[in-house]
């Protein structure tokens, strides 16, 4: 896998990179999702070839049961992140779904995460990125129990666990993977507020490049 660095994506605000830079922060801008993108999710998961389905799904789903999955997404209880590359392709996301428990449980406040990345992404951390930024938002979110369902061959996963302190079991082909999340602080809700908005700042520079790149090509 290529270590070179990634243009693609790599163009912040010089606010952005300051910023970023002075507060200890990712100059790789990570974008929370909402509805609006679920077309733009739908069209990164169907560009995953078989294999990358198997990894991410556990098996290689069909088209049909990709858009089901895209369409099945809650935002409102959900939270979904994105990376994105040139005319707002979708380079990575990272699904964290709030896991269903009987409102008497005193099981502990759980979540999964699930991660694609373009098959060109990799090899540059990205995934790790953008897992990092789901268990802040666990974390604020009251989350207390992270976990990541992958198969036994899926080493990318699997050295991502590893890199955040993740407990792994494995039994019958499939891994878990889960890791007892830090109630929130001042200083989790500051990064998460700080996180959130060079997002918004850099993906409305990038947003305003090319409108005037557009522009400048009609004249």
């Amino acid at each position: 896998m290529s270590s070179e660095p990634i243009e693609w994506f790599d163009i912040p605000s010089v606010l952005g990179r300051r910023a970023a830079s002075i507060l200890g922060l990712s100059k790789v801008p990570i974008v929370e999702l909402d509805d609006s993108h679920r077309p733009l999710i739908l069209a990164h998961l169907l560009a995953l070839d078989e294999t990358d389905r198997r990894l991410r799904f556990s098996y290689a789903l069909g088209d049909a049961a990709i858009a089901k999955y895209t369409a099945s997404i809650d935002f409102e209880r959900d939270s979904v992140f994105g990376i994105f590359g040139r005319d707002d392709v979708l380079l990575g996301v990272v699904h964290l779904a709030e896991l269903n428990q009987p409102e008497d449980s005193n099981a502990p406040k759980g979540a999964e995460l699930g991660l694609s990345l373009d098959a060109n992404m990799r090899g540059h951390g990205l995934g790790t990125l953008l897992f990092q930024r789901a268990l802040r938002r666990a974390r604020n979110e009251g989350i207390e129990m992270l976990f990541i369902y992958t198969l036994m061959d899926n080493e990318a996963m699997l050295r991502i666990a590893h890199k955040l302190n993740m407990r792994v079991s494995t039994a019958d082909g499939q891994c878990e993977a889960h890791l007892r999340v830090e109630p929130a602080s001042t200083s989790s809700m500051v990064r998460e507020f700080v996180d959130e908005h060079l997002a918004d700042i850099d993906h409305l520079f990038k947003n305003s490049l090319g409108q005037f790149k557009k522009w400048a090509e009609e004249f």
